[in-house]
């Protein structure tokens, strides 16, 4: 029996003993729960820092933080700024640089003893009566005032930065700050001191940049095809001017070298003039 308890003895591993005497420590258990304890906090707040970081994740039409426009908007193409769009009529054009001179001058409004380039439409019914004027196109209300010389006004921005002008309006139905949807009524045609001949009508505009844009060219069309026929327009326009001022340079340098030439042209003649007159004395 002793034999085999000495054997038993000899069979313990060594590593196993050293573990034992360890764990009777005193410090050991507290230890170990601390350290349980501090990986069980780490595990939650990376859980939650994870959490917080996927809400702020941009999702669907809301994409760093940009202001949200509906996909409905976002696709809207302008239409003819009337409740009934069949009812009226384009009574003045838009001036349009390329056009014909008698085209150019049916665009022109006569007002105060001077000719203004038309740069919109204006709109009327055959019955010459007043009608609703819609919104073109969804957009923010940024003005709605009235004016002494053009009768109520009323202005909407849209997306790319274009802004449609609603004028000669007989009222309005609109205040600024106002989100109007397409097809929307801003106001009632009505008459104005600035064209007095077109008598009941509605003055229609679209802008980019301040620059005037062809409202015609502009039926179904959207905001972004709108911004880039006028940067087309902007980028034409700039290498026109371009071509201008290189030409009057050219012409300016033409101008500088014949100058001499000419001098000396005039004073060969002026000698050679002399010479006749002294040898003619001389006789």
């Amino acid at each position: 029996m002793k034999d085999e308890e000495k054997q038993t003895q000899k069979t313990v591993p060594l590593k196993g003993r050293r573990m034992g005497k360890f764990m009777k420590k005193r410090w050991v258990y507290p230890a170990i729960y601390l350290a349980f304890a501090a990986v069980v906090l780490a595990s939650v707040l990376w859980y939650q820092n994870g959490a917080s970081n996927s809400k702020d994740t941009p999702n669907g039409a809301f994409q760093n933080n940009e202001k949200a426009v509906p996909v409905s908007v976002s696709k809207e193409v302008f239409k003819m700024p009337a409740k009934d769009p069949k009812s009226v009529v384009i009574k003045k054009e838009f001036f349009n640089p390329d056009a014909s001179a008698k085209e150019q001058e049916a665009a022109l409004v006569f007002y105060n003893n001077i000719y203004y380039q038309n740069k919109g439409i204006d709109l009327s019914t055959e019955s010459g009566k007043t009608f609703d004027v819609t919104a073109a196109m969804s957009g923010n209300v940024t003005k709605s005032v009235k004016d002494p010389e053009l009768g109520y006004v009323v202005e909407v921005e849209h997306a790319n930065g274009l802004i449609t002008h609603y004028s000669s309006l007989a009222s309005v139905k609109v205040k600024e700050g106002d989100m109007v949807n397409q097809g929307e009524v801003v106001g009632a045609a009505g008459q104005n001191l600035y064209d007095k001949d077109a008598k009941i009508h509605a003055h229609f505009e679209i802008r980019k940049d301040g620059i005037a844009v062809d409202p015609v060219s502009a039926w179904n069309q959207s905001a972004s095809q709108i911004e880039k026929q006028v940067d087309k327009q902007e980028q034409a326009s700039k290498k026109d001017e371009k071509a201008s001022v290189e030409k009057e340079k050219s012409d300016a340098a033409k101008e500088s070298s014949a100058a001499p030439k000419q001098k000396q042209e005039k004073e060969s003649s002026s000698t050679s003039e002399n010479t006749k007159e002294s040898s003619t004395n001389d006789n």
